[in-house]
């Protein structure tokens, strides 16, 4: 089978727009969502999503043996 070229950025999936998207559905403007976006709950909340990461790359490891490595979040990564 041939290896089709995805023009989809695999890595961005979850970023592209998501918070485009979702500030318009509840109609919040751009200085908000810049608020929202710096805000320490959100720090916070980006700190436990790289923790659970880090922890899934653990029973993955410790699971099968392999090495398995994650990227992990930025706020960057959901403009």
């Amino acid at each position: 089978m041939k290896n089709k070229k995805s023009y989809m950025n695999s890595n961005a999936i979850l970023s592209e727009g998501f918070f485009d998207k979702l500030f318009k559905h509840f109609k919040i403007d751009k200085d908000k969502k810049d608020t929202v976006k710096s805000s320490k709950t959100m720090k916070k909340k980006l700190k436990n999503l790289n923790s659970a990461v880090s922890e899934l790359e653990k029973a993955v490891n410790d699971r099968f043996g392999g090495d398995i490595n994650l990227d992990k979040f930025e706020l960057k990564d959901f403009k």
